[in-house]
């Protein structure tokens, strides 16, 4: 009996990576902020939409520069106040980096980390934004897109991450229990589907960002064909596309 279908056409997105980076240091306030930003390649068997691309580049900047610049106006506000209550400044550093965590079958997956720093103690902000595009229809999608039709995906997922939580109870506050919402925070990678959860929200934050992959191959029967690759389609489709140019 056939229990899921894998694809068996897995292609890489045909779609240049570009790395940007921008810098400054000052007295009080140093930032380093790493970003991708997204463009077609010339002479591929497909072209992504660039007002797509464009989209997403431009929703990329926007949050990592919001937080950036969130944090340059806290700290003057918290240093005006330092020195009118005769304390010492702090310094503030700004880092945020990234990963393309899923580009493949026109599905684009990526996460950038924004953390912000206080006197080079812990973390005061430790966030992840996710970036999940349909490069076809150039819309974010859910985490419900990811599995099959009819699939209670809710409960799936609300099941697996309190069965983890319940073989690791020391590393969660004793009350956590996951509800997962339909607009759960996730993305994707090759071996799965990453759920997390906010600095603090069922572990302390020395814990950090909480993460639970669901690998594929244990979830087959649920996910959708399009969001399951094997390393051996992507090795033959790359050798289908290789004929397609001769």
């Amino acid at each position: 009996m056939k229990y899921y279908e894998r694809n068996d056409n897995c292609l890489y997105n045909p779609i240049h990576i570009k790395f940007n980076e921008d810098s400054g240091i000052g007295e009080t306030f140093s930032y380093t902020l790493q970003y991708p930003s997204f463009f077609n390649l010339k002479n591929t068997y497909f072209n992504v939409n660039q007002n797509v691309l464009n989209n997403i580049n431009s929703t990329i900047n926007s949050d990592v520069f919001t937080f950036k610049n969130g944090l340059v106006d806290e700290e003057k506000q918290v240093n005006t106040n330092n020195v009118e209550s005769n304390e010492s400044k702090v310094k503030y550093k700004v880092i945020t980096n990234y990963a393309v965590t899923f580009n493949k079958n026109h599905i684009l997956s990526t996460i950038v980390n924004l953390m912000a720093f206080v006197n080079n103690e812990g973390p005061r902000y430790n966030e992840l934004n996710n970036y999940n595009f349909d490069l076809l229809t150039g819309r974010e999608f859910t985490i419900g897109s990811v599995f099959n039709p009819n699939v209670d995906y809710i409960k799936v997922i609300t099941n697996y991450v309190n069965y983890k939580i319940s073989q690791n109870k020391e590393l969660y506050y004793n009350d956590a229990v996951v509800n997962i919402p339909e607009d759960q925070a996730f993305y994707l990678t090759d071996e799965g589907i990453v759920i997390y959860f906010g600095v603090d929200e069922i572990a302390s934050e020395e814990f950090g960002i909480p993460r639970f992959t669901m690998e594929y191959k244990k979830f087959a029967p649920y996910i959708n064909p399009r969001f399951y690759c094997t390393p051996e389609n992507i090795y033959t489709s790359m050798r289908l596309r290789s004929n397609y140019r001769r």
